[in-house]
């Protein structure tokens, strides 16, 4: 299993930090966004990752190097970061060999969040917070009878349960290549500013993926100060005491 970590965007939101340098390097406690990913990658089993990068990506590679918390580390570098995000999935399409994590740079998340998903039996498996509040800003997904039917941003409607996705989203080695093709044909029509989400629901139609709710643990994406602040004061104490307990 690998992970294709996306971290190849500009992170406009929060410009006061991302002018400086990619919003995965943004440090909470003396630690980076992506040393932490990496990290409770490591701890729940996953010893390879592929990172996008883009903007200040020579910031990436010099800080995490080839190796981090014992996972082995490659750069993919998406050289037109600047449109949708759906490119720097599709600038990672060589490395859909293998079972994948494919995940968010920006989150925040204890070690027994990603194991959950690793070992998962499902084997394509989003992570799913049912507790999360629908601001119409959140990538929703939408389910029935287990499996997920749909993901958009700010979704609702007649589904069994419906939750905010981590950013996370496993898939096994048989249906890469599906998504592959998927990413293909959508870059080949011209959909290059679109974001890497919006492919998942032809993946769906022809897939099925389960999901796995985690509403019990802590995790936040960071994309404004305010997300910051509160990841220090409320977020992180927590993951700190669940990894301790992990470990």
């Amino acid at each position: 299993m690998k992970a294709i970590v996306l971290a190849a965007g500009v992170g406009k939101r929060f410009k006061e930090v991302t002018d400086q340098r990619p919003k995965c390097l943004i440090e909470i406690q003396g630690k980076t966004l992506l040393e932490r990913t990496l990290s409770a990658l490591s701890a729940a089993g996953v010893r390879e990752a592929v990172v996008v990068i883009g903007y200040r990506g020579e910031m990436i590679e010099q800080q995490i190097g080839p190796t981090c918390a014992g996972v082995q580390v490659r750069y993919v570098f998406n050289a037109r970061y600047d449109k949708g995000a759906i490119l720097s999935l599709w600038s990672a399409r060589a490395e859909f060999d293998d079972d994948l994590l494919i995940m968010d740079a920006d989150v925040l998340f204890p070690v027994a969040l990603i194991a959950r998903l690793v070992r998962s039996p499902h084997a394509n498996c989003f992570l799913l917070d049912a507790s999360a509040v629908n601001t119409g800003e959140e990538q929703m997904l939408l389910t029935r009878g287990g499996r997920v039917l749909d993901i958009v941003r700010g979704g609702c409607g007649d589904f069994e349960l419906i939750g905010e996705s981590v950013g996370f989203l496993k898939v096994s080695r048989d249906d890469a290549p599906l998504l592959r093709t998927i990413l293909d044909d959508l870059v080949a029509q011209g959909r290059d500013t679109i974001e890497h989400e919006e492919a998942f629901p032809l993946f769906l139609a022809q897939r099925a993926v389960g999901f796995e709710q985690v509403e019990d643990l802590p995790w936040t994406e960071i994309d404004f100060p305010a997300d910051l602040e509160r990841a220090e004061r409320k977020v992180l104490p927590r993951i700190v005491a669940l990894d301790l307990a992990f470990c």
